[in-house]
């Protein structure tokens, strides 16, 4: 198996606590790493994620983040047409310093790829809820989207603009070979829960009919798409028409929307398929197609940026849920602007009770949108729930799919115990870094 890339993830912290260059030493040595990159804008997470505490770091048992902070230094100049500027970290042992320049220094002694990555919100979301709430997103009903993120709609020009900006400045002033990000696009709304009622014989096992529906709970409507999707000739009405009705349907119970509680339980009990709904009301396919052609159009835009600040930048998009076309991300339309795609598939830490099936179809999916001259970078967990045995069925796994290259997730979660167990894997089946 040839591959071109092992790539390992750091937090600040990480290398605050731990120190660079005995992270390199870790990972060089145990898991052949010649990628690394610093996690440069991180979303509110406790870290460890899956797990209670760290088991290899001595400074701290477990971590709280601050809510979407910047942990490099970012030209100001370059943020002149958006209301919105990056926001530094204000814990004493983080701020004040460029870490990623202190990977990036540590990277280039050692050999290795540098980058960075922009993770799932990359500006303070309590902060735009009380500064620039007409910044956020809005569910079809023209309210707030209630989740636990309070995601910004790119479609908004103040938006679309700062998260340009956030990906051209970090390219244009910092030594990095690749720029990774898992941007959160557009609320999914969630899977839509079967029937509060049903009887044995009702088929209420629907989970990609449950996602589609639960399209409807999900955003945005709000005032700059509307702009952008009539602009576009999207028939507006006729989108705002059938999702109201997919929504009210969605949260039909026998105290909310009645009217449409009998649609609901026959929807969800019967088996009808998303083809059908999709028939049924046109609004929802163009819907799903102006949030395709949304996300296409940032991704096009932040591109063009990246390779204008550095010509042979490799912008590679963290592909993390399970239905992307449902948040704007077509892989066959964002193929012209991307470089190289990571799946953030973590089956190992589950268990791997359906054998890997899920992410060997998803690295299929991704590569049959993309083709074959843009990397497919497949990710694994080496947490605490996953196992040695494991790590070795995935990489035997994917060694078979024609990846281009592997990535852990994450170091800082990881028993060593499973960094061996990485190391083994790759050698058992003979991959070979060119």
């Amino acid at each position: 198996m040839f591959i071109s890339e092992i790539a390992a993830s750091l937090y600040p912290w990480d290398l605050a606590d731990e120190g660079m260059s005995h992270i390199a030493d870790e990972l060089i040595s145990r898991c052949k790493v010649n990628s690394l990159y610093l996690v440069g804008v991180m979303h509110f997470e406790k870290r460890p994620l899956t797990s209670l505490f760290y088991t290899h770091n001595k400074a701290r048992k477990y971590y709280l983040p601050e809510n979407s902070r910047v942990y490099y230094k970012a030209d100001e100049a370059n943020f002149k047409n958006t209301k919105l500027k990056p926001r530094y970290s204000e814990r004493e042992f983080l701020k004040g310093k460029d870490w990623l320049d202190i990977l990036t220094r540590e990277g280039r002694a050692r050999g290795t790829k540098t980058g960075i990555e922009l993770s799932h919100t990359i500006f303070d979301t309590d902060v735009a809820r009380n500064e620039h709430p007409e910044m956020l997103q809005r569910n079809v009903l023209g309210n707030l989207i209630n989740d636990t993120q309070g995601l910004l709609c790119s479609n908004h020009p103040d938006v679309h603009e700062y998260q340009r900006a956030m990906f051209y400045d970090v390219v244009k002033n910092h030594d990095v070979d690749f720029i990774q990000t898992c941007l959160l696009t557009f609320s999914q709304g969630g899977s839509v829960k079967a029937p509060w009622f049903y009887d044995t014989w009702m088929d209420i096992n629907k989970a990609n009919l449950a996602h589609l529906l639960g399209v409807a709970l999900g955003g945005c409507f709000c005032d700059s798409c509307k702009a952008k999707a009539k602009g576009w000739g999207f028939d507006w009405e006729l989108i705002l028409r059938d999702m109201t009705t997919l929504h009210k349907i969605a949260l039909a119970s026998a105290y909310r929307y009645q009217d449409y509680l009998m649609e609901n339980n026959l929807t969800l009990g019967s088996n009808v398929t998303e083809s059908m709904l999709l028939f049924e009301y046109p609004g929802l396919a163009e819907f799903l197609k102006f949030r395709i052609k949304s996300i296409t159009e940032l991704f096009k835009d932040i591109y063009k940026s990246v390779h204008e600040a550095k010509d042979d930048i490799d912008f590679r998009y963290n592909n993390h849920v399970r239905f992307p076309e449902y948040s704007g991300i077509s892989f066959k339309d964002i193929a012209p602007y991307v470089d190289s795609i990571r799946d953030s598939d973590y089956t190992e830490q589950t268990g791997a009770k359906d054998d890997f099936f899920y992410k060997r179809n998803t690295l299929l999916k991704i590569r049959r949108g993309i083709g074959f001259d843009k990397r497919l970078i497949a990710a694994l967990a080496v947490r605490p729930n996953a196992t040695p045995e494991l790590i070795r069925r995935s990489i035997a796994v994917v060694g078979e799919l024609g990846v281009d290259g592997l990535s852990l997730g994450h170091y800082d979660c990881s028993h060593i115990e499973h960094l061996d167990a990485f190391r083994e894997a790759i050698e058992a089946i003979n991959v070979q870094l060119v």
